[in-house]
């Protein structure tokens, strides 16, 4: 067993470069191309020892319905340990927000386990409890920058591409992700795997062309909903980003920028009126040199 003293343990959280919902699958979940990049604002999973387990968290529920308490059950039915651990969530990814908060804490908590108690789990058993634990959880046990397809939970990383800013506009908006599903309409002609892939496949190498990334299919129906969140996408291309997006199902826009110092002037003529943060992509490799770092 390692790590049987105090740690912290972070949980990264992500942007969606670029999201296309292709349509209803007959198990009643969508069928997703998505383009994921973690990002260097994470929550905190404070571990102790303690005689039994116990929860506590910051912001959100602190009974069985958190993702961080449904990952300790599930890992202790896949080993049979029982986890007499102490564990504080430190919230700072907004709920709610697109950014993937609450899958992070789930994948970074059962990945901490696993290491912990040197389970070991085998990768098909571990991906299957991820996956059960929520279609973009996986993800967090990937990192970096990655293509999601099917439900959003095969994945495929990518090259890292790291040398921009993001500035995360958060309206204080909290929309639920199968009402924001139930907004879209028919997919059109060009939501498909080749279009897709296309997008960011560049054989030159052509650094404008791998960042030019593409739309999200849930502004249409957000923005017409809640008009103020594509005026944040307005200010942000106004501000000098050189792209602007709709984060997940909402409600976080974020604009990436090629120069801090461009960040922060945006930042100073948004955050007189909105929740506005800085931010950058996080690489693979610093994802899980960091996440357990102590």
């Amino acid at each position: 067993m390692t790590g049987i003293g105090n740690e912290i343990w972070r949980a990264f959280a992500k942007v969606n470069l670029e999201l296309r919902v292709l349509g209803q699958r007959s198990d009643g979940y969508h069928e997703i191309r998505t383009l994921l990049q973690t990002i260097a604002l994470h929550d905190e999973i404070r571990v102790s020892p303690a005689k039994t387990f116990e929860f506590t968290a910051t912001h959100g529920p602190g009974d069985d319905s958190n993702l961080v308490v449904r990952a300790v059950r599930a890992f202790e039915e896949a080993t049979s340990i029982k986890v007499p651990v102490r564990m504080e969530l430190i919230k700072r990814i907004p709920v709610g927000a697109g950014l993937g908060g609450g899958s992070a804490d789930a994948a970074t908590t059962l990945l901490g386990l696993d290491r912990r108690f040197g389970t070991r789990l085998p990768g098909e058993r571990l991906f299957s409890i991820l996956k059960a634990l929520g279609s973009d959880v996986p993800f967090f046990s990937v990192g970096g920058r990655a293509l999601g397809v099917g439900r959003g939970e095969k994945l495929f990383p990518l090259e890292d591409e790291a040398d921009y800013w993001l500035v995360l506009v958060n309206p204080g908006l909290t929309i639920d992700t199968a009402e924001a599903y139930s907004w879209l309409t028919e997919s059109v002609s060009f939501n498909n795997m080749l279009s897709f892939c296309a997008r960011f496949v560049s054989p030159q190498r052509d650094d404008e062309l791998a960042l030019d990334t593409g739309p999200n299919d849930f502004e249409t129906p957000l923005f017409r909903r809640f008009p103020e969140l594509g005026e944040i996408k307005r200010k942000l291309l106004g501000s000098g980003a050189r792209f602007a997006s709709l984060t997940g199902s909402g409600a976080t826009v974020f604009g990436q920028f090629s120069a801090q110092s461009d960040a922060r002037k945006a930042i100073s003529v948004l955050e007189w009126e909105l929740d506005v943060s800085l931010t950058r992509p996080v690489k693979r490799s610093e994802y899980f040199r960091e996440m357990f770092k102590n």
